[in-house]
């Protein structure tokens, strides 16, 4: 697949291989793809998972206050990740950021999740684990409160006011003819509402093909060649908006 995607530089116009140039560096492929790993027999991509970005060792979280902890993976299989709060699967806590995404095992993808904490017993350790095919990575940060204060107050059941988007994958490279779903998790109060636009810079509203569902994703149905490019997810509610970005490969079964 990868060797693929090389051709395909080739064969596009010089601001859009520019383009393809400035997310394949994302992938940083040269130095995390495992040397010795035997190549599939769907795509000859080699199987491979490394955490690219995790949380500091330690972090301090004064009452009232929201902390952001962000974990960015890159793997193929596309990877998930899973957060868990001293054991426990943070989905008992915060269900938008722990969803699994369901992904095709000729995926690849850079994904990123941030986990949003506004309490602590006093002293929590978070793990970051995360899943692509049978391999797995994790990452540990230890959360405390520096007022001595465990109760979630008011002001912090209601944040984040603004649209957070918590789970999103920044590229992602899959078989033309494939379905795919593009996660576009978001927190915010009051829901924010998600919206994407395809790679011409259109909304997606009725699109035989493209559809977006309640929980924010993207489906695409049988991926196609001119497919690649730019996806843009928006969430939006009445105290602001943000923006995530996926660029989408379509590659050749090899």
């Amino acid at each position: 697949m990868y060797l693929i995607l090389v051709f395909a530089l080739a064969l596009l116009g010089c601001g859009r291989s520019a383009n393809v140039n400035k997310h394949m560096r994302l992938l940083d492929l040269d130095n995390h793809i495992e040397n010795h790993a035997p190549p599939t027999k769907q795509t000859g991509a080699r199987r491979f998972l490394t955490i690219t970005q995790r949380p500091r060792a330690t972090y301090a979280l004064s009452s009232g206050d929201v902390l952001e902890l962000t974990c960015d993976a890159v793997g193929a299989p596309a990877p998930s990740i899973h957060w868990f709060r001293n054991d426990a699967p943070v989905y008992e806590y915060d269900v938008e950021s722990n969803e699994l995404i369901d992904s095709n095992p000729t995926s690849l993808a850079r994904v990123i999740s941030t986990l949003l904490v506004s309490k602590t017993s006093g002293h929590d350790v978070y793990t970051c684990l995360v899943t692509a095919g049978a391999k797995t990575a994790r990452a540990t940060t230890v959360v405390y409160s520096t007022d001595g204060s465990t109760a979630l107050t008011e002001r912090a059941k209601l944040f984040p006011l603004e649209p957070r988007i918590v789970v999103t994958y920044e590229m992602y490279v899959d078989t033309i003819g494939n379905n795919i779903v593009l996660p576009c998790r978001v927190k915010g109060h009051p829901k924010p509402h998600v919206s994407w636009t395809d790679n011409k810079g259109n909304v997606i509203k009725k699109d035989e093909r493209m559809k977006v569902l309640r929980s924010g994703e993207l489906v695409i149905s049988s991926l196609r060649w001119s497919d690649m490019g730019e996806f843009s997810c928006q969430a939006t509610n009445v105290f602001g908006s943000q923006l995530a970005k996926t660029f989408v490969y379509p590659a050749k079964a090899g």
